[in-house]
């Protein structure tokens, strides 16, 4: 591959879409950099680009390059490659350096691998080959595109792990999968607990029939007992119930409110 090192003007240099479609940076934060970027005379890490006839595209560098334009710098420093690249091979290069850096959210990087398989026509197997991890990581990875937009907004805003979303992508029913997610978010759920939920409800335990309920009082001491209704009791669902509870009587207490208000409150929740 033949490479060289030149500045040139930053005009001349074309941004098309990347691994990781956002910044990275907050407006603040690209701000910053702008005025760290100004104040050192310039970018001192070159970016990655490759040539296209007359033009540069930009291959690594994306906030460099905007933090460089904020702060009002004409020139730039580049590494040209002369080197003739598919999109595919496009793609699989962000992602490896990316991967060298501060990796992508979640769901960027679903995207970025299913872009990347279908540009180059890879089997999920070539594709972890191609990136340096398991076959198992990719298809974890691909999971997370089945999960509705507002479940795939809370994975990329932090609010859900990427562990939790390959569980939830698991669930098949929408209305269950949502149900939980919102627990996930409220810290409801235990990493253990949605791995016991979800074992139950892929293991055909999920829903049974109506009006099939069972009853069970468990003692806790001397004149103390918490009584349990439900369908389909079990160890797993008994804990499953009361770990959401105990962790909204937790939050309840901190808030300030009396027995009798939190449990009007489960009641007006459970009924909604």
């Amino acid at each position: 591959m033949t490479s060289t090192f030149r500045m040139v003007a930053i005009d001349l240099i074309e941004r098309r879409p990347q691994v990781r479609e956002s910044s990275g940076l907050s407006a603040e934060e690209l701000v910053a950099l702008a005025a760290s970027i100004k104040e050192s005379g310039g970018i001192h890490q070159p970016l990655l680009v490759r040539r296209e006839g007359e033009r540069l595209i930009l291959l690594d560098g994306e906030r460099r390059l905007r933090a460089a334009k904020l702060g009002g710098l004409t020139e730039v420093p580049v590494v040209v490659t002369e080197e003739s690249l598919t999109d595919a091979q496009v793609t699989h290069r962000q992602l490896v350096l990316d991967a060298q850096r501060v990796g992508l959210g979640p769901v960027e990087r679903a995207v970025a691998v299913s872009r990347l398989m279908g540009e180059a026509g890879w089997t999920a197997d070539q594709t972890a080959t191609k990136l340096s991890v398991s076959p198992a990581s990719v298809t974890r990875t691909l999971a997370l595109l089945k999960l509705p937009e507002p479940i795939l907004a809370h994975v990329a805003a932090g609010r859900i792990t990427a562990d939790a979303a390959y569980m939830l992508s698991r669930i098949d029913d929408p209305d269950e999968q949502m149900r939980t997610a919102a627990q996930v978010t409220e810290g409801l759920l235990t990493r253990d607990a949605l791995q016991r939920k979800l074992r139950r409800v892929r293991g055909g335990k999920g829903r049974p029939a109506a009006g099939i309920k069972s009853r069970v009082t468990v003692a806790l001491g001397p004149g103390r007992s918490v009584t349990v209704t439900g369908a389909g009791l079990s160890i797993e669902t008994l804990i499953e119930w009361l770990e959401p509870m105990l962790a909204r009587a937790k939050k309840a207490k901190g808030q300030g409110l009396t027995l009798a208000t939190f449990v009007r409150t489960l009641k007006d929740q459970a009924t909604a």
